[in-house]
């Protein structure tokens, strides 16, 4: 369900998701499965290594989530080091036959610590760093006026699994009888709950964003909140994208910017960047790259560039490519022609 998402939705975050939930799905046949295993060596290796790959496949799930547009980063392979340290140690370190799974570490109470007890261990820690991934991403989100909460289902996922956890750390370390009982039906029901959160996601996000006004450059069809264009933690990740564009590469001075120049370098559809910006600031991608084009033009005009430049080279160098449109865009948003803004600069 995970990874043919209906929804079309975080693609790749939920297919990191469906890596993990087959993975633990791995560990709960792990019983039915190790007889075979044995018999082949290679299968056994590679089914075991498998099992360590879990744990950061629900961290980079949380990251996609979190930022739908990242990629796949080199240090991301470092998630992985402890699945091929288990594939080396297999090969070299352990005797034809032996099952590495079960090698004794070192004794711990009445118990023996055995190289699978890792995993759960693995699993703890990567539960801390995804609910933190999602704490600051909480943080972040509220710092954003135009966007509500998101990923409430995620957290609940997370504490589903963490008493999932709870009971594996028993059963692998502790052995409390009670929980020894009632695990089965535990996992069982952890499992009802996980999958329905995940078919929750869809309608977390789409409740939570705001019906999208006409675009006046670029009409589309009005949506309803349960069609929104683009889902809340994507938008999140695209604002903060479209303003460092502005903020930071000031891309509005490029006099050939177009709806289509600006969608290729957020990586969406021409669109669903017209959708973003109407989203964001309430304009049209003209109005909004105007308005940013002519408070870049006050800015030289109050530093004295008119002096050095003229009006025609103010318009140029504000990112108009004409000087009407210059004139007609600043008066739009400051009710006066630039000379006489320049004028109203030298009024006591």
């Amino acid at each position: 369900m995970l990874f043919f998402y209906p929804h079309a939705q975080n693609v790749k975050a939920n297919r990191w998701l469906a890596l993990f939930v087959l993975l633990m799905g791995n560990l709960l046949l792990e019983v039915s499965l190790r007889g075979f295993a044995l018999r082949f060596t290679r299968f056994s290796i590679g089914f075991n290594a498998l099992q360590f790959m879990m744990a950061p496949s629900l961290l980079l799930s949380a990251l996609y989530f979190v930022k739908p547009t990242r990629t796949f980063a080199k240090k991301d392979f470092l998630h992985f080091l402890p699945a091929l340290a288990f594939v080396a140690a297999a090969l070299l370190l352990v005797e034809g036959g032996t099952d590495l799974m079960i090698k004794k570490l070192f004794p711990i109470g009445s118990a023996d610590f055995l190289v699978r007890d890792l995993l759960p261990l693995q699993l703890v820690l990567y539960i801390i760093c995804t609910y933190l991934t999602l704490i600051r991403y909480k943080k972040a989100a509220k710092t954003a006026t135009t966007f509500g909460e998101s990923l409430t289902w995620l957290h609940h996922f997370l504490l589903v699994l963490s008493l999932v956890l709870l009971f594996w750390i028993n059963d692998a370390l502790i052995g409390i009888n009670f929980m020894l009982e009632t695990m089965p039906v535990v996992y069982t029901g952890a499992i009802f709950f996980m999958a329905t959160l995940s078919g929750q996601q869809h309608i977390s996000l789409i409740s939570q964003n705001t019906v999208p006004t006409d675009m006046i450059d670029d009409p589309q069809p009005k949506r309803t909140k349960k069609e929104a264009r683009i889902s809340q933690p994507i938008l999140v990740t695209l604002a903060a994208e479209l303003n460092k564009q502005i903020v930071e590469q000031q891309i509005y001075l490029d006099s050939e910017l177009s709806l289509p120049i600006l969608a290729e370098k957020l990586g969406i559809s021409v669109h669903d960047a017209s959708y973003l910006i109407n989203e964001v600031t309430g304009y049209s991608f003209y109005n909004f790259i105007n308005c940013q084009r002519v408070e870049q033009a006050k800015k030289l005009l109050v530093s004295g560039e008119a002096e050095r430049l003229n009006m025609v080279g103010i318009a140029f160098a504000s990112g108009f490519n004409s000087k009407t449109a210059f004139n007609t865009a600043f008066k739009k948003w400051t009710n006066m022609s630039p000379m006489q803004y320049v004028k109203s600069l030298d009024k006591p």
